[in-house]
């Protein structure tokens, strides 16, 4: 029975609500201090899952604390050596393991100048921590299974929550505290996800659509199709997606778009109706049942989750897809080919 990577995904919910109540002061602290210093610009390292956690900080920071948020590529300190002046900025390094160098490299290098560095790691003793002026613990104890799940949500909880804090906005750290119990509600959802889901059991390819905040989701979904089913998915905002790559769409083609209610709402329902033209297989994920019956297969969010959250919940709904489409293809998820899980990727 190939059940860890499951297992995992339904530990989400308390992950999180562990994560908040034992990192919730710390985080408040964090927060304050950043007020205290000014910072004005984030500078994120982060590498594979990592880097789909930041994609969700680009937006996160910049919506509720509108400051500019930079992914960084670690290659202009480790190889091309830059002497970058980062002034008032946070240095922000991702990482479950608390093992990837090239972000450790980065975060050494900003605090040899002077620069405030952070670490989100899932593993207190960790060469990432160890660099970092600040660390925050993400408490998903041991991930065994090699696609992270449970790692990459508790990451953007703890964000949301320091974003939160750092804005003093108490609505967001209540709206936060409701996640989990959204991620129930998806879990109820799980028989017809394991039905539809048999669809796309010969699916070699497909794109993943999303925009704002859940462009993070479209990327995660993604690689998790990567890792656990073997297929070539290509993700993208729906902003992006009309200026060449929907040439690609024939009759057919799977589509997996996340629409859930939120500013970016309006130009996904603009993108399925584009996309239904050319009789593209929509699978869509949205709150919205009259987008929903736009779609050739649905699946319904929880209703009334605020956008800045949305992406912790819509990204379950992906997390079993995955999981889901590679049992129906006859492969064991837990157990990719050609990966092996990052030594360290703990926090007990």
């Amino acid at each position: 029975m190939h059940n860890t990577m499951l297992r995992e995904i339904h530990e989400q919910p308390a992950s999180i609500e562990e994560t908040l109540d034992t990192e919730g002061a710390h985080l408040r602290e964090f927060g304050a201090q950043l007020r205290a210093r000014g910072v004005r610009h984030i500078l994120l390292a982060a590498r594979g899952t990592s880097e789909n956690a930041a994609t969700y900080a680009r937006y996160l920071f910049g919506i509720v604390n509108a400051v500019p948020v930079t992914l960084v590529s670690p290659s202009l300190f480790t190889v091309y050596r830059s002497e970058m002046d980062l002034g008032d900025a946070l240095v922000l390094g991702i990482s479950q393991s608390g093992e990837a160098t090239d972000v450790v490299n980065v975060l050494e290098y900003a605090r040899s100048k002077g620069v405030l560095t952070a670490a989100l790691t899932n593993t207190a003793a960790s060469p990432i921590s160890e660099a970092a002026d600040v660390t925050l613990l993400t408490h998903a104890h041991e991930e065994q299974s090699v696609p992270a799940t449970k790692t990459y949500t508790t990451a953007l909880a703890a964000m949301c929550e320091l974003a939160a804090n750092w804005a003093e906005d108490a609505s967001i750290r209540e709206v936060v505290r409701r996640v989990p119990d959204w991620m129930r509600e998806v879990f109820a959802m799980e028989p017809q996800i394991e039905t539809r889901s048999e669809r796309y059991r010969y699916m070699e390819s497909c794109a993943v659509l999303a925009r704002g905040p859940n462009l993070a989701t479209a990327q995660e979904t993604a690689l998790k199709l990567m890792q656990t089913c073997y297929v070539v998915p290509a993700p993208y905002s729906s902003a992006s997606f009309p200026h060449g790559p929907i040439a690609t769409i024939a009759p057919g083609f799977p589509v997996f778009a996340f629409a859930p209610s939120g500013k970016s709402f309006d130009d996904m329902q603009q993108a399925v109706v584009a996309l239904k033209r050319r009789k593209a297989e929509l699978i869509i994920i949205s709150d919205s049942a009259q987008l929903c019956a736009e779609g050739t297969v649905c699946f319904q969010l929880p209703s009334a989750v605020p956008e800045i959250c949305s992406p912790m919940v819509a990204v379950v709904l992906g997390q079993l897809l995955a999981y889901h489409i590679a049992l129906h293809k006859g492969i064991n998820p837990d157990e990719p080919r050609g990966l092996h899980k990052v030594p360290g990727a703990t926090r007990g």
